[in-house]
């Protein structure tokens, strides 16, 4: 049971058991002990609380710190994707704290999708030449290095242009 479902089962249960119950107005730790349901109840809105401790909010001081580090291995060479996974933070996250600290001065949205449409043009083109000597499409993504089915979508794309 995910927690929307957990968060469903216990509104159903309050719905049918304490809406009528002569203790629903007793505190939540009078139910837990001495009811059945209510030990139920809090036994699911424990799980939810567990599930959802896995996300960890990171204070400016400790993002100040990360961008030190970040901005230090990128000067390394070091992409920022990987510079995110070591730090244990999301890329755009990482991208949007840089952005906001003035330390940013990776690609735009723009340089990046254009130099992956220049990339996949001219997979495509050898793509082509290689199709035309009968190789089959996975085939040809082994040989270029690259996902058979994005092989396929993007020359699909370039076919209806």
């Amino acid at each position: 049971m995910n927690a929307r479902e957990k968060r469903i089962r216990i509104l159903d249960l309050q719905d049918e058991y304490c809406r009528n119950c002569e203790y629903n107005t007793a505190s939540h730790t009078y139910c837990r002990e001495n009811c059945e349901i209510g030990e139920k109840i809090a036994k699911l809105g424990e799980e939810i609380c567990r599930s959802q401790q896995g996300r960890k909010v990171i204070t400016s001081k400790q993002w100040d710190s990360m961008c030190k580090q970040a901005v230090s291995l990128h000067e390394q060479g070091v992409g920022y994707t990987i510079i995110a996974k070591k730090l244990g933070c999301h890329a755009s996250s990482l991208r949007g704290q840089l952005k906001k600290r003035g330390l940013w001065n990776g690609e735009s949205q723009k340089e990046i999708q254009e130099k992956s449409r220049k990339k996949w043009d001219r997979l495509c083109q050898q793509a082509i030449k290689l199709k035309e000597i009968g190789l089959s499409y996975p085939e040809i993504a082994r040989q270029l290095d690259i996902a058979t089915k994005s092989l396929r979508d993007q020359m699909s794309r370039r076919r209806s242009k």
